[in-house]
Parts: structure tokens; sequence; C-alpha cells
């Protein structure tokens, strides 16, 4: 138990993607008098550090934000001409919470029982709200990601069609992490909203379909096909985003 106790509060005072992203600073600093030397992209980073893409992704995200880094359509990730003797390795290790990837991971995990859960308990009423739900979305539609409503209020529906007020109370705990999260926010500064909304969209149609079927592995399977969605997109629509940028 001591032991897993320790180990808990390992994980919680350094997050990977802090040490990663200390990592890539050292790697810039090693290799700041190099006039032709390039960060590696992320896919490239991904490989040599040996982690996934989206820890790469809140990696760079945390540099961005400390002003060592800005991501710039194709030319990729861009070292600024900021002096490491300012900003100071400190800054880096200082938490800023979860990466959006991991909100998004725990969402899989605890979302996608939820759903199995809510689809032996549906009832008519439940999957009127959650169509509802979905007409808001459509009708949001020029609104910035981050300020849907709709999108929230599904998620929570299915939290609250559980009957369980744990598993609300997690659901809600989540969403309101990921709209405090300074990272999920600097995130979306890339997405192309128009790319991607009408396929979470129709993630969501399919998730009410299961619910309606009153079909728990179907709903469980639809969810999680939905975050999983949500997690690809943020790191292929990303690049989508800025490269439409630069034409503008």
């Amino acid at each position: 138990m001591e032991k897993a106790q320790r180990r808990t509060r390992i994980l919680v005072s350094k997050r990977l993607y802090q040490i990663v992203a200390r990592r890539i600073a050292r790697m810039i600093e090693e290799n700041s008098g190099k006039p032709d030397w390039r960060l590696p992209s992320e896919r490239e980073l991904a490989e040599e550090l040996q982690v996934s893409r989206t820890v790469v992704r809140e990696a760079v995200i945390a540099l961005e934000m400390r002003g060592i880094v800005e991501v710039r359509g194709r030319a990729g990730i861009i070292v600024l001409p900021t002096r490491f003797s300012q900003i100071g390795f400190d800054a880096i290790d200082t938490d800023i919470g979860p990466g959006p990837f991991e909100l998004l991971e725990a969402r899989l995990a605890v979302e996608s029982g939820a759903a199995y859960l809510a689809a032996q308990r549906a009832t008519n009423y439940d999957i009127m709200e959650l169509e509802e739900c979905i007409a808001r979305m459509q009708q949001e539609k020029d609104a910035p990601l981050l300020s849907e409503k709709g999108d929230r209020d599904f998620h929570m529906t299915i939290a609250g069609m559980t009957g369980n007020a744990i598993i609300f109370s997690m659901v809600e705990a989540l969403w309101a992490q990921r709209d405090a999260s300074r990272m999920w926010k600097k995130l979306h500064e890339h997405i192309h909203a128009e790319s991607v909304r009408p396929l979470w969209i129709g993630d969501h149609h399919a998730v009410v379909a299961a619910l309606r079927m009153r079909n728990p592995e179907a709903a469980q399977k639809a969810m999680a096909h939905h975050i999983a969605n949500v997690i690809n997109e943020l790191l292929q629509a990303d690049e989508r985003g800025r490269f439409a940028s630069d034409v503008k």
C-alpha cells in the first residue's frame, strides 16, 4: 500500500509531458550553437524519446506556453530566440495541470463505462434529451469548440442516465478540469473547427442510436469510438487547421 501511494505521489509531482518537455528543452539548449539545426518533428521526437505522440504534443504545448517554441504551420516546431537563462528549467517543471490527452484518456475510461450503464437504464425521455443536445450542437456551428454547451450537456446527460452519483461527479470533474485547463485552450487555438465538428456530431448520433436500442456493448463502443476520434482529430486536425491558416 505504501509503495503504491509513493508511486502516485511521484506521478502527481511530475507529469510525463513535463519530463518530455524538459528533455526537448535540453535538446534545444545543447544544439543552440548550430545554425542549421532544426527541432525534429513530433513524430520523430516520439520515436527518439520512446513516448506516444500525444505526450510529445502536450510537451510541445507546454514549451509553447513558456515561449520556448512556436508551432508555425508547414514550418513545424520553431525554436524562438529566447535565452534559457531568462526562462529557467524550473518554469518548465511548474505544474500547469493534466495534459489534454491525459484528460481524454480518463474520459475514455469513465464515459465509455457510463454509456454502458446508461444503455441499461435509458428512458424515452432521456433519448429525447440527448437528441435536443445534438440539435443545440448543430445550432452552435459558429461557436468556438470550447464554448459549445450542447456537447457538454450531451455527455453530462449520459452520466446522469446511469443513476450513479459517483459516476456523474467523476464526469463532471473531468469536464471541469477541461474547462479550466490552459493547455486545452492552447491546443484549441490551432484547431480548424469546421473540419472536426461534423465528425463529432455524427459520433453523437451513433451513441444515441446505441442507447435507443438499449444495447450496452454498442453504447460503450460508440462512446469509446467518439473519444478516440477526438484524440485523433486533435492530433491530425491541428495540422490541417494550421495549414489552412497559412493560406489566409
